[in-house]
């Protein structure tokens, strides 16, 4: 999306110069992406789950089930120091909203998973973002003047 609002300030682009350049192509693969998020059903206010798929071990596998459930926010988990840290990984680095945090009593120590309400937030801006996007690209980009020849 930047680089078709930058496109679309030098409204001189020639027509021909935006195909050969790929920015249409661009345009409507972002229309039909945005038209894709826009058109996703509401989270329900009760629905926790998040989509996510791990490396296939053991402790992703739990982690996905846990991360599945549409009701359940907190997994006390018991789990080795290895163990803890794959899954601290894992979680940030696909960015899921889940807070994790170790409880440092008995052996092995707990780790806690706790969902977060950016589950919602997060859902909320992108839908907002995406419908602002496309109202743009659909009633701008789509009107740029053809510009000299």
């Amino acid at each position: 999306m930047p680089m078709l609002r930058r496109a679309a300030q030098a409204q001189a682009l020639p027509t021909d110069t935006r195909r050969a350049a790929g920015l249409d192509t661009v345009a409507r693969d972002c229309t039909g992406r945005l038209r894709a998020i826009v058109a996703r059903q509401l989270r329900a206010a009760d629905d926790w789950s998040i989509a996510w798929i791990g490396c296939g071990c053991d402790l992703c596998a739990t982690l996905e089930t846990f991360l599945a459930s549409r009701s359940r926010r907190v997994l006390e988990w018991p789990l080795a120091k290895d163990g803890r840290r794959h899954v601290h990984t894992r979680i940030d680095s696909a960015g899921l909203p889940v807070l994790h945090q170790t409880r440092r009593q008995g052996r092995p120590y707990t780790l806690v998973l706790t969902k977060t309400e950016q589950l919602f937030t997060r859902e909320q801006t992108a839908r907002r973002q995406a419908e602002a996007d496309l109202t743009w690209l659909t009633s701008t980009w789509n009107t740029l003047p053809a510009g000299p020849r």
